[in-house]
């Protein structure tokens, strides 16, 4: 039974530090077309992948931008706006 608990604590732990990595090559690739598409004013985009998706979203907080995100079918579409402040 020991065994079993044992193996089950590894599996989750190294699972979490899959989840805790860092993303891809490609993803980060990604992620410099998306950004050099917003600098163009393009605000609208679609991915089949919801690591990009957490990633556009991680890079939007950081930068000063908000993503509007809607599923479809297999594909997400987001929509990326510019936080404006208020005083």
């Amino acid at each position: 039974m020991k065994k079993i608990i044992v193996a089950v604590v590894s599996s989750l732990l190294f699972a979490s530090s899959i989840a805790l990595a860092e993303p891809s090559a490609a993803d980060q690739k990604w992620l410099e077309v998306v950004q050099k598409m917003v600098e163009k004013g393009q605000t609208q985009l679609s991915t089949p992948s919801q690591e990009r998706v957490k990633l556009l979203k991680d890079w939007a907080a950081k930068n000063g931008f908000t993503v509007t995100v809607t599923q479809a079918d297999s594909s997400y579409k987001l929509v990326i706006a510019r936080n404006v402040a208020k005083n």
